[in-house]
């Protein structure tokens, strides 16, 4: 074997290493969509902030991120002194990278979970935060008018329910409260 049959190998392999790294990766971020929730899209930090703000979280408030992504939400909640902070993601990388910064960052009260969100039960979450696609946030709100205790809030970015009318607009963020009556 000559120095070209060997380079020309080591090429091919690198090669389909990468497609198959590729595909993986392309894989991982079509899960949203199939699962008919939407795809990940990195919630900009002056959002993030304006929503924990506008939550009016407290130490006893339990949240969750509906599609929690990179975790950036359920960290700054966890930052912010919430006792119990949850993630729930479908993407398995993003879960992995959620848990390393939250673990980087000494955050014992965040938790991320790789599930579809519509298979989790959120009947004992206070504060749900959502950044999700008008198709997904249509079944959204009936899931979460059904299973939220009354009093719990929704803070979502940018998009909003077809029926369940906020309580506050703030621009694109808005606060639902789930009232006594389903």
């Amino acid at each position: 074997m000559d120095y070209s049959t060997v380079a020309l190998s080591v090429i091919l392999v690198v090669l389909l290493v990468v497609n198959v790294l590729g595909f993986w990766y392309v894989i991982q971020l079509m899960l949203p969509l199939v699962h008919f929730g939407g795809p990940f899209v990195v919630s900009r930090t002056e959002h993030v902030d304006a929503m924990i703000r506008l939550a009016k979280l407290t130490p006893a408030d339990r949240i969750t991120d509906l599609g929690s992504g990179d975790g950036r939400i359920v960290i700054a909640a966890a930052r912010e002194g919430v006792a119990d902070a949850l993630g729930i993601e479908i993407n398995g990388a993003l879960v992995t990278a959620s848990k390393f910064s939250a673990s980087r960052l000494g955050l014992k009260n965040a938790r991320f979970v790789r599930e579809s969100f519509w298979k989790s039960n959120v009947s004992d979450r206070t504060v749900v935060f959502l950044y999700q696609v008008p198709y997904a946030m249509r079944k959204l709100e009936t899931k979460l008018q059904n299973e939220l205790p009354p009093g719990a809030r929704v803070i979502s970015n940018d998009f909003k329910f077809v029926n369940w009318k906020p309580s506050e607009e703030h621009g694109r963020i808005r606060i639902y409260v789930k009232s006594e009556v389903a």
